[in-house]
C-alpha cells in the first residue's frame, strides 16, 4: 500500500497557510519531474475523504488564487475542523498524544512505521508548539494548519528504508522537502487524484 501523497498533497494545500510566511519562490522550481508516489512505500493514514465533506463544505477551496504574498482563506479553518472531528484538536490545541494514537492505529502492526509516526508527530508538534493558542485573520488555529502542513512533508522525508525507493530523482525530492519547502510544490500542476 502506497502513502497516499496526493490525497496529502492536497491537505497541504488546504494547509498552506499554516506557517503565515510566504513560500518561498525557490520551491516552486520542482527538482525533478518523478513522482512522489513512487518514492515511499507506506501504510494510508489518511482517513477517507468522505470523513471530511463537512468541513470541506464548510471551509471551501478559494475559486482564485490568493494574492502574491498573500495566504489563501480557509487553511487553518479548515485544518481545525478537520482535526476536532478527528479528537486530535481541542480547545484550539493540538494533542500530541491523540495525533500519535490516531495515526499509530492505521499503522497496520508495522513497528518500523509506528515508530516513524510517533517521531514525526513528536517533531511537527514541538515545531508548532509555539504558536500556542495564535488565531489567523478568521479567528482559526495557526497551530492546527501548521500541524497539517509538516505531517505529509515529515512522513516523506522519514520514510523508512525498507519503504524507501532509493533513486536520485527521490533523493532529490526529500532534499527539496527538507529546504522547507511544502509537499504539493513536488508536484507538476494539481496533484493526481
Amino acid at each position: 500500500m502506497k502513502l497516499n501523497f496526493a490525497l496529502l498533497t492536497v491537505i497541504g494545500l488546504f494547509a498552506m497557510a499554516c506557517s503565515q510566511q510566504p513560500i518561498s519562490q525557490e520551491c516552486f522550481t520542482r527538482p525533478n519531474e518523478g513522482n512522489p508516489k513512487d518514492c515511499c512505500k507506506a501504510p494510508n493514514v489518511i482517513p477517507p475523504k468522505d470523513q471530511f465533506a463537512e468541513c470541506m463544505q464548510k471551509y471551501p477551496k478559494p475559486s482564485e488564487p490568493p494574492t502574491p504574498g498573500s495566504m489563501p482563506p480557509n487553511h487553518n479553518c479548515l485544518a481545525q475542523c478537520m482535526f476536532e472531528q478527528q479528537g486530535i484538536m481541542a480547545d484550539g490545541a493540538v494533542s500530541k498524544d491523540a495525533a500519535i494514537s490516531k495515526t499509530v492505529a492505521v499503522m497496520g502492526g508495522s513497528s518500523e512505521w509506528e515508530a516513524t509516526t510517533k517521531n514525526v508527530v513528536e517533531a511537527c508538534f514541538q515545531k508548532v508548539s509555539a504558536l500556542g493558542a495564535q488565531k489567523d485573520s478568521q479567528g482559526c488555529s495557526v497551530m492546527a494548519g501548521s500541524f497539517m502542513d509538516c505531517m505529509p512533508s515529515m512522513m516523506f522525508t522519514n520514510c523508512p528504508s525498507s519503504a524507501w525507493t532509493a533513486s536520485t530523482e527521490c533523493e532529490q525530492m526529500k532534499a527539496h522537502l527538507q529546504k522547507g519547502c511544502p509537499i504539493f510544490t513536488l508536484w507538476k500542476g494539481p496533484p493526481p487524484h
